[in-house]
């Protein structure tokens, strides 16, 4: 039976030009029991999509629509957003925009309850959802002191107990760790399959692995309109993929390159364990049962840095409920470096970072916290001495940015430091150029694309000269193309204006492609300090915090369970160069 059927259907919003659409014609039939992945660049209409299905689009996000929409038989141009609350669930990019009573549990039987579930009914679903995606420990807090992941996972938690006809997530998986993410995944699946209903998510790139092992049908969008649908296992090992700028799964990816320099496989796989039983019986059928590892040309080099400019020694903090979010933390950060900070999801990454530019203060007074050599201990620093060496960038954009347009955001800086015009100007110019901004200076900052407001997000603190940045995930909603260019500008920063960079990230890629260490925190502890290369091996201990190495690390530690291979290859490349090394031979 047809659950969703677009029928010409176009969306423009209110601020695009009459020849501009956000979804353009889209044709599209979509059954029960089906797990669809609706992929594409940022930017190509997915919110768009997500929204239009209870009629957030255009009854919220106000705008024209043209064509049919019909949700289980119903036009949605003919209902109201809430009479589509039992039919369609949503989960926004922003958690924070569905999250509002006072406790955890409270917040998922909110759903339920406006349903008009009975008491015993609505109490059996908030037990099985938190069973499902391990928020237990979370009930009685308040979601205001969650985490940003743990506010995605209860916002997925809310949804999931109305058990709605139609899940639909978009970028569901963004914030949260990577056993989260499988977590939550199993857990849609699983109302899926059970219910026999139908979920759909979206997906920019970061997160294709973990979505591809569970969607079975893939619809991918490109400037509004559908370029390419039908079977996951068919759309994602085509080109037109990473063409639209998502990228395939690693394993994916890596067999094309395969293919490309004639080493012909059974198949093309889409995921891990695909790729582990194919390479298994090829490796086997060929008689190799040890294979060394190759360093791709171009691999990231071990490279020299300057002075320590990050001191912290046996730093605590308690939060005043208690939480004892940070528990003896002792490291050193040298001039000039890129560093990764991992960990599950109120591990103590933010509260770390926090930290560091003062916007949070130990709660011992035996703690050392240095920023060169500026005392942040001393009562006599203030935080406006903090922010001229080191400066934060907020896991959503949209909590730092106030300003109309991107100029005058990136101007406030340089205006409150009281800068001449011309040096004014000139900052301004500099910081747009890093992350080519320029073609949007007179933009409306609420108009602006999650990938644009990021880059902004960055901008803006480049005229006061930091010599620390501190980006809490900058990758998140991000395409493959958005990635590149965030960490070229990022690399930028750091190769030649000398930027210490300190990323908090749940993108495992990131910090194996750019980082030239990782530092793995859990339960408020640095457990893991290193380069990733040998952080990436310790598996036992990345899962005390709940973390899964890139899927190309973990196909080569799956293959090493039966052969000598090696357990330590980072990128697709060197996966590549290592395989054609032995296959082609």
């Amino acid at each position: 039976m047809k659950t969703v059927f677009f029928k010409d259907y176009s969306f423009r919003y209110l601020h695009q030009n009459e020849d501009e659409r956000a979804l353009n014609k889209l044709n599209l039939e979509i059954a029960e029991g089906s797990v669809v992945g609706v992929i594409g660049k940022a930017g190509a209409g997915k919110s768009t999509f997500v929204k239009s299905l209870n009629g957030l689009c255009p009854q919220v996000d106000i705008g024209y629509q043209d064509g049919d929409l019909f949700i289980d038989g119903a036009n949605v141009r003919d209902r109201e957003v809430y009479e589509m609350a039992n039919k369609v669930g949503i989960v926004l990019q922003n958690p924070e925009l569905q999250i509002f009573s006072l406790t955890v549990y409270d917040d998922i039987a909110f759903g339920p309850s406006n349903l008009g579930v009975k008491r015993e009914e609505i109490i059996r679903r908030v037990e099985n959802v938190v069973d499902a995606i391990e928020l237990r420990p979370l009930i009685h807090r308040s979601p205001n002191n969650l985490s940003g992941g743990e506010q995605q996972l209860l916002a997925i938690a809310g949804i999931l107990a109305m058990e709605p006809k139609i899940l639909a997530f978009d970028e569901p998986v963004s914030m949260l760790d990577p056993i989260g993410k499988e977590q939550v995944l199993k857990a849609m699946f699983g109302v899926t399959e059970k219910n026999n209903t139908l979920s759909i998510i979206t997906e920019s790139g970061a997160d294709i692995e973990a979505v591809a092992e569970f969607v079975d049908y893939i619809v991918v969008l490109d400037e509004g309109k559908i370029i390419a649908s039908g079977p996951a296992e068919e759309v994602l090992k085509n080109d037109i993929v990473s063409e639209v700028g998502v990228g395939q799964p690693q394993v994916t990816e890596l067999f094309n390159k395969l293919g490309k320099d004639g080493i012909k496989l059974d198949k093309t796989p889409i995921t891990l364990n695909g790729a582990v039983n194919v390479l298994k019986k090829e490796l086997k059928d060929k008689g190799i049962n040890s294979v060394k590892r190759i360093t791709a040309r171009g691999a990231h080099k071990k490279r020299e840095f300057g002075e320590t400019i990050i001191e912290v020694k046996n730093l605590h903090h308690y939060y005043k409920n208690g939480t004892h979010a940070l528990k003896g933390v002792s490291l050193d950060i040298p001039k000039g470096q890129m560093v990764g900070i991992i960990g599950q999801n109120g591990s103590g990454k933010s509260t770390l970072a926090k930290h560091l530019v003062g916007l949070l203060k130990p709660t011992n007074k035996d703690a050392v916290l240095k920023l060169g050599d500026l005392d942040c201990m001393n009562p006599k620093t203030k935080l406006s001495d903090i922010i001229k060496i080191s400066n934060y960038i907020f896991q959503n954009p949209d909590e730092q940015l106030f300003a109309e347009t991107v100029r005058e955001e990136i101007r406030f800086a340089p205006r409150m430091l009281e800068m001449s015009k011309k040096q004014m100007d000139q900052e301004v110019q500099e910081a747009m150029d890093v992350f080519d901004l320029y073609p949007y200076r007179k933009r409306f900052i609420y108009g602006l694309d999650e990938d644009i407001k990021t880059y902004l997000a960055i901008a803006c603190v480049l005229p006061m000269h930091p010599e620390i940045l501190l980006i809490d995930e900058p990758t998140t909603g991000l395409d493959t193309f958005g990635e590149i260019k965030m960490m070229e500008s990022l690399h930028r920063l750091n190769d030649e204006f000398g930027k210490t960079i300190v990323i908090i990230t749940h993108n495992m890629k990131t910090v194996a492609n750019h980082c030239d260490r990782a530092i793995v925190l859990s339960k408020g502890e640095i457990i893991l300090d290193g380069a990733p290369r040998d952080v990436f091996t310790q598996n036992e201990e990345l899962l005390k915090a709940d973390i899964y190495p890139p899927q190309i690390t973990r196909l080569g530690q799956e293959l090493a369970r039966e052969m000598d291979f090696p357990r330590d290859i980072l990128t697709v490349d060197e996966m590549a160069a290592t395989l054609k090394s032995v296959l082609k031979s």
